[in-house]
């Protein structure tokens, strides 16, 4: 890319440093941003498992798509893909955590989901002020131009039930022509390409790279990426609260040399998504914390479908040049049919397969359904191809839907210290059954082949079929009145399992939630980070400093 793009990440890495903030996604980027100006420069430090991915870095073909999924020989891969008995996940590892890979959507819960399972003291109209404030950061628009076709779609659906679709709000620069943003950072106009979720190469994603994070940059935090943190520690260092203790890793060639390290600090924020913060407290052994520690894990009722096949050439294909006038995919998600309710229900939103994964996707679908004799189906396993538009994936569509499910998984650690979910009936939730519903009637309207969870398609020996797949894990240390009822209190201090609290030693990302927010997290997550900051900064940091 010709734009001048510059890394936020140093190399250098303290051992000792006043506050340690662990991630750096939704929740990690805001806190770092809001705590680095009350503290001196360079004594935040951000550590990201992860590497730093700049626009034109992003892997655009197949072959560079397989090759960034992150394995223990491959800790830079920006996909964290977990095959589990009872869910699937998948999430990013990246300067910028999950937003590298989100679909960019900031959507407010329904106000009924803060009334049950959620302390007191949050709810919809306190959480208000902290909505506008991430909104004010992000900047998200909604598309104002002729409705995609991939988006078009959704109006069966709106009809069936008596509604109609409407937009969604996107952090994607769509109408801005200036050449930089708020925070000092280029971002172009988004170029419609629909690759958003393997990573924008045209920079207009409104990813935490470009906001919160260059704004903790420039407030004095030091950002230090490849480093896996593994437990938190009183600190055996005088005039030091709290040891972090993890790995980093140093490439040389195709290999990964892993050097253990360790940081002393006052304060520590734990931001590393719901399973990896999780994964965090339950390897903190020495720490005495709340019974509930692990409960309560929702993949936020996320449902991802393909309607495969269809009769008419759909456009949600995202292209092969990000820069091509003439491809018009469209921002991976612009619209939804909203059926929440203050009961439950669920949200069904429009998607686009990004060119990288639709290479595969053409394969193995081509295969599995080759005995139809479709000529379209052939047309994308011939050997040479066909000319463009005639495959079956170009008349496909992939759709998105997301609710309620219960929150029943639980976290726990395996053999090798590794997080998993255990939620032995993960899919059974009426939720996924509504959702399976419209889906399917999306597909029938399309006269294309419903396949559900794209994993069945490869590998579903063993496997239930209602097995659920998530984008959106959330819980696992959640918000509580009381200790027996979550691992953090309201204001995201863990606790102590004693009726207290650990001084200095805070969560403040999607591990907080303790039900699905029924919609794009995101904003949910941030919004949580910008309060749980607000009242560290405002109550708790000089009395932490004073050693209380």
């Amino acid at each position: 890319m010709s734009a001048p793009f510059t890394r936020l990440a140093s190399d250098a890495m303290p051992a000792d440093c006043e506050v340690v903030v662990i991630g750096s996604g939704f929740g990690a980027s805001v806190a770092a941003a809001r705590l680095a100006p009350q503290v001196a420069d360079g004594d935040l430090v951000v550590l990201e498992r992860g590497r730093e991915w700049l626009p034109g870095e992003f892997p655009t073909e197949f072959s560079e798509v397989r090759s960034s999924v992150r394995t223990k020989r491959n800790p830079d891969g920006l996909f964290d893909l977990t095959f589990g008995r009872d869910i699937d996940s998948l999430v990013a590892s990246g300067l910028g955590g999950g937003s590298l890979i989100y679909a960019n959507v900031l959507l407010e819960p329904r106000p009924e989901v803060f009334t049950e399972g959620w302390p007191a003291e949050i709810t919809a109209a306190s959480m208000a002020p902290w909505f506008d404030r991430v909104r004010a950061m992000m900047r998200p628009e909604t598309w104002q131009g002729p409705t995609f076709a991939k988006a078009a779609a959704l109006g069966s659906l709106a009809d069936a039930h008596g509604t109609a679709s409407t937009r969604v709000p996107v952090a994607i620069n769509l109408t801005r022509p200036e050449p930089l943003n708020a925070h000092g950072v280029v971002q172009p106009q988004c170029t419609l390409c629909g690759n958003c979720m393997t990573g924008c190469n045209v920079g207009a994603k409104g990813t935490l790279w470009t906001n919160y994070l260059p704004a903790a940059v420039r407030a004095g935090a030091r950002l230090v990426t490849r480093v896996e943190v593994d437990t938190v520690a009183p600190s055996p260092h005088a005039g030091r609260r709290w040891v972090v203790r993890g790995r980093r890793y140093e490439q040389r060639g195709r290999r990964a040399t892993v050097v253990p390290f360790e940081v002393s600090c006052d304060l520590v924020v734990l931001g590393a998504g719901a399973i990896g913060t999780t994964g965090i407290l339950l390897r903190s052994t020495q720490l005495d914390l709340s019974p509930a520690l692990g409960d309560r894990f929702s993949g936020n009722g996320d449902a991802l479908a393909v309607a495969y096949n269809s009769t008419d050439r759909r456009t949600g294909l995202g292209a092969a040049d990000q820069l091509d006038p003439d491809f018009r995919t469209g921002p991976t998600i612009t619209e939804m049919v909203d059926l929440r309710t203050p009961t439950g229900g669920h949200l069904v939103q429009d998607g686009a397969i990004p060119h990288g994964i639709g290479e595969i996707l053409r394969r193995i679908l081509g295969a599995r359904f080759a005995l139809q004799r479709d000529q379209k189906v052939w047309c994308d396993i011939r050997a040479g191809g066909c000319p463009p538009g005639c495959g079956a994936l170009e008349h496909s569509q992939v759709w998105l839907a997301m609710g309620g499910d219960g929150s029943r998984g639980r976290i726990i650690l395996d053999r090798r210290g590794a997080p998993r979910v255990v939620w032995r009936d993960s899919g059974t939730h009426g939720v996924f059954a509504a959702e399976a519903s419209d889906i399917a009637l999306l597909s029938e309207d399309a006269e294309a082949t419903l396949v559900a969870n794209p994993r069945h398609a490869l590998m579903a020996r063993g496997k239930p079929s209602y097995t659920p797949i998530t984008v959106h894990p959330l819980g696992g240390a959640v918000l509580a009145d009381t200790a027996d009822a979550g691992a953090c209190d309201s204001r995201g201090r863990v606790f102590d399992g004693r009726g207290g609290v650990h001084a200095g030693l805070y969560v403040v990302d999607g591990a907080l939630c303790p039900t699905s927010t029924g919609a794009n997290p995101s904003l949910t997550i941030a919004a949580l980070a910008e309060r749980i900051t607000a009242g560290l900064v405002a109550d708790d940091l000089l009395r932490l400093r004073a050693g209380a």
